[in-house]
């Protein structure tokens, strides 16, 4: 996988990009564009609120007058204590506790020491920013100007949300890398009481979900805390004092960080629909080491920033497609600095001041920097492809929830305790589960009974397993976001019913791609909510071209053992591409434009040289069902012999296996012939000879098999007579 040159947001801003394969061909010149413009200017009024510091939009053309009037200074030097104003005691009070891991590098600050005059107004330069930042907190050995920016606006009637905006000079990442990162805590209070009711902090996109906690204790002069994600900033709540660490799932001493319902996917626990902190919870997540102009940005001939400037390289994975094998040795997080407000009781290592974030408002018209952009590799039929994923810097009083906090809210339970509503979109999401098929049968094998797995475990060769790092998501549709798996899990929301193309990437991985058209609702990407990812050098492709023969709209992948490893629409027109493992054995089902069924059956001795199983002319009907269904068995008498023990019992059920198999070549050679009457009686006596196998197998001792044996066979030979009345029910054309 490339990895050059890469953004997703991690502010939350509505992203943008090149997207589905007509854009995926995006050349080096475009990708690397140099453009500096501002990405924004300030725009009308603020937002009602009960605080006296907060602005009203009445509608006026003239921007709204600042509560004081900021001043430009050099990174580090402190500022001028006049221009923080009065900063409200529930601001004071909820401002939040900021916990890092070891290996950050860009800590809250103030933007103003980068504005620049241009013609397009005062704009925050991102190289001056990355440059004076890292040069004031290598000078000083302590981060400059530590600052958080509040605003205060009306949730719902007598309900106020308190906004803690953080900024960052630069956001380096899994999938997101860009000039200027801003974050949001959100304390949704009482406001008469002043009671905390809902706190939501901010995670990559619109179409992630937060992590939020309803109804949090903090009595006693507690104060939200808030863990930080390493390079990206998204932000978790620590409500539960198990500092500095982030738990999705309650314990036996403790509640989890976060009240999201739970995701609408099968798992061995409940997992909260919420993005979480996935390093912090045991994942290992890859960086990279963001490009531009053929440059890395530690080596930019315009910027004076080191290696040392920018995340470890212990967890930086240069190039993720040259990688023969996913990592296995990246480390885990660590706590680093904690920073907190004055008037905190919290022991900090660093104190950050308050001011309302109209100081900055009158201070900057945009955030400006080169466009960055992350390669999302796409199987192609041919050969991969590419889709460039971009997103734009935003700024925080041009986004929805800075005058609707609400619309930040991503769980209906938690928006319906602040204003009784649950909006439709919060519903209308995607979800799924990662893993990777790997060599040998001591992973998980969806299509074997617990019962079967001493039997088969000489003959699977390959089963399912958690992935040893994260990997990257990306759905595109109108507007491409990019996510990270946590435990081999991601979710979106906000996803618009239509068409979208599914993409997953990680390092020493083939890539994984799928189109689905989602209806609204809860929609399980994959095979009902599964994916499956192959190492690189264990990867052989299974392609098939439909175009000459009737379409092709949709491909299952089944593995005999291990399961589904693939499901979905072609990525490209009426042909597929799809990545397995070269030692599995594969039934591979597909629909046509017809919808009519078709399977056949790809063997490791199937994939030639370069590691692919070429069908051209991938057929659908009741010839192609016949002569899968004849593979199968074929396959299935080979198992009933391998697993016969010393005393060669089981006789009878591989004579009822064979005499199966001898009506199905039948059936095949009478289905090529055009005899569908024959095809069909021949089918029938499968269907007889594979029932008198079930009731050998349920009785007394067997059919000669032992209990791992029967659990093995049985299913085996279920999914054989459907097949074969499969066959039986469709035309012959």
């Amino acid at each position: 996988m490339s990895t050059n040159n890469g953004t997703d947001d991690g502010g939350r801003d509505d992203e943008g990009g090149d997207e589905e394969m007509e854009s995926v061909e995006v050349d080096d010149e475009r990708r690397r564009l140099l453009t500096y413009a501002a990405l924004a200017a300030v725009g009308g009024g603020g937002v009602a609120s009960a605080w006296a510091l907060s602005q009203r939009d009445d509608g006026a053309d003239a921007d709204p007058t600042p509560s004081a009037s900021p001043t430009t200074h050099e990174p580090g030097e402190p500022v001028d204590e006049d221009t923080t104003g009065d900063v409200p005691p529930l601001v004071r009070r909820y401002a939040p506790d900021l916990y890092f891991g070891v290996l950050e590098k860009w800590f809250p600050t103030d933007p103003r020491p980068y504005v620049v005059e241009t013609d397009d107004g005062r704009v925050v330069d991102g190289f001056a920013a990355l440059d004076g930042y890292a040069a004031a907190y290598a000078e000083t050995g302590t981060p400059p100007d530590p600052v958080a920016f509040y605003n205060v606006v009306e949730a719902a009637e007598g309900i106020d949300a308190l906004q803690y905006w953080f900024y960052s000079t630069f956001d380096q990442f899994t999938v997101n890398f860009h000039w200027h990162d801003w974050e949001l805590l959100q304390v949704f209070v009482d406001r008469e009481t002043g009671t905390p009711l809902l706190l939501s902090a901010s995670a990559h996109a619109r179409a992630v979900p937060n992590n939020e906690f309803l109804d949090p204790e903090l009595g006693d002069g507690r104060r939200p805390g808030i863990l930080s994600e390493v390079g990206s900033h998204s932000s978790a709540s620590e409500v539960n004092d198990r500092l500095p660490s982030f738990e999705r799932l309650p314990g036996d001493d403790w509640a989890p960080d976060v009240t999201n319902e739970l995701l609408g996917i099968d798992l061995p626990l409940g997992a909260p629909f919420a993005y979480g902190l996935p390093r912090d919870e045991g994942a290992r997540l890859p960086f990279v080491m963001p490009e531009l102009d053929g440059h890395r940005l530690d080596e930019h001939p315009e910027l004076s920033v080191g290696r040392d400037d920018f995340v470890d390289e212990r967890v930086t994975v240069s190039s993720w497609r040259d990688l023969a094998r996913p990592p296995t040795d990246l480390p885990l997080r660590e706590p680093g600095l904690t920073f907190a407000h004055a008037d905190s009781p919290t022991a900090a290592d660093v104190r950050y001041s308050l001011e309302p974030l109209t100081n900055v408002r009158a201070a900057v018209d945009g955030f400006v920097g080169p466009q960055l952009s992350f390669e999302f590799a796409v199987p192609g039929f041919i050969e991969d492809r590419f889709a460039s994923h971009i997103t734009s810097v935003g700024i925080p009083w041009e986004q929805p929830r800075f005058s609707d906090p609400l619309d930040d809210v991503t769980d209906p339970a938690h928006r319906r305790r602040i204003d009784g509503t649950e909006p439709s979109g919060l519903l209308n999401r995607v979800v799924g589960r990662v893993r990777y098929l790997g060599s040998g049968a001591a992973g998980a094998l969806d299509r074997v009974a617990d019962e079967a797995r001493d039997a088969l475990g000489d003959v699977a060769t390959v089963s399912l397993f958690g992935l040893p790092t994260e990997v990257a998501v990306r759905l595109a549709s109108e507007g491409p976001v990019a996510t990270v798996t946590r435990d081999g899990v991601f979710g979106y929301l906000h996803v618009d019913p239509g068409e979208h193309l599914l993409v997953v990437n990680g390092p020493g991985f083939a890539p994984l791609a799928q189109r689905f058209v989602h209806d609204g609702g809860l929609f399980r990407a994959g095979a009902d909510g599964e994916l499956t990812l192959i190492a690189n050098e264990d990867a052989g492709r299974i392609r098939g071209d439909g175009r000459d023969a009737n379409g092709i709209a949709h491909v299952r992948v089944v593995e005999d053992y291990a399961g589904v490893v693939y499901e979905g629409a072609p990525v490209e027109p009426d042909r597929f591409a799809v990545a397995v493992h070269r030692d599995g054995h594969y039934t591979v089902e597909v629909v046509d434009a017809d919808g009519r069924p078709g399977a056949y059956r790809v063997e490791p001795a199937d994939f030639d040289e370069d590691g692919d199983a070429l069908r051209e002319g991938v057929e659908t009907g009741k010839a192609s069902l016949v002569t899968t269904l004849r593979d199968d068995l074929d396959a299935l008498l080979g198992l009933a012999r391998s697993l016969a023990d010393a005393d060669d019992e089981g006789g009878e059920v591989r004579e009822r296996l064979a005499q199966a198999l001898e009506a199905a070549e039948g059936a095949a050679g009478a289905a090529r012939r055009g005899d569908a009457r024959t095809t069909d009686r021949q089918l029938s006596t499968v269907v007889s000879f594979l029932s008198e196998v079930l009731d050998l197998l349920a009785s007394g001792n067997g059919g000669g098999y032992d209990e791992s044996a029967v659990a093995a066979l049985d299913p085996r030979v279920r999914a054989a007579i459907a097949r074969a009345e499969a066959a039986r029910d469709i035309e012959l054309t």
